[in-house]
């Protein structure tokens, strides 16, 4: 699996920027890229955010790239790929708190992402409004559902399908961990940072 930094520094050179241009177009200093392309520092979704911009990559085809170095890692048919699970990139940022593993391969024809999130107990992810279509699954645990003004608590088994454009927002329930299944429109997939609440709120 590539690192996060390998990735930056992957695309920066294949756009030939140095660290100083790119830093200059991120507002980063040139030794924190530095740092984080040799995996000495961890990145913020804000500022990965950042970096995406000044690299002209959304988060859905950045994250593609976080692959298996292999033949059967790359992508040969735009129709239709198998990704197996040695190959899945898990991903977790700081401040994001839930743990992401990526389902699909960057097919140019695709019109989703799929990934797994990981939610940990207590963490609230208020609601929040994007382009395109949300699916979610949930295989473990219970989520508190929002969809505008709609309170929803929901279990293994239960899904929803929401028009991302509504805002929408969740928190794990209960002493475990959430896990869902999510599918989203590509080029709309949201990496978002979710707030600890007290047990007593849950």
């Amino acid at each position: 699996m590539v690192s996060l930094g390998v990735r930056i520094r992957d695309l920066r050179k294949a756009q030939d920027l140095s660290l100083a241009q790119l830093a200059k177009r991120c507002g980063c200093s040139t030794s924190f890229l530095s740092q984080l392309e040799r995996g000495l520092s961890s990145i913020s979704i804000p500022v990965l955010g950042t970096v995406c911009d000044a690299l002209s990559v959304s988060l859905s085809q950045f994250f593609s790239g976080l692959e298996a170095d292999d033949d059967e890692g790359d992508v040969k048919d735009p129709l239709s790929s198998v990704l197996r699970v040695s190959e899945q990139v898990g991903i977790n940022l700081s401040k994001a708190a839930i743990k992401y593993r990526f389902l699909t391969r960057d097919l140019p024809l695709r019109g989703f992402d799929i990934v797994v999130g990981e939610i940990p107990s207590g963490y609230v992810y208020p609601p929040a409004a994007h382009d395109g279509e949300e699916f979610g699954y949930i295989l473990e645990g219970h989520l508190r559902l929002w969809i505008e003004d709609r309170e929803t608590d929901l279990g293994p088994g239960d899904s929803y399908h929401v028009v991302s454009t509504s805002p929408h927002g969740y928190q794990a329930l209960g002493s475990e961990s959430v896990k869902v299944l999510w599918v989203q429109t590509v080029q709309h997939l949201e990496i978002r940072e979710g707030v600890p609440v007290s047990r007593s709120s849950a």
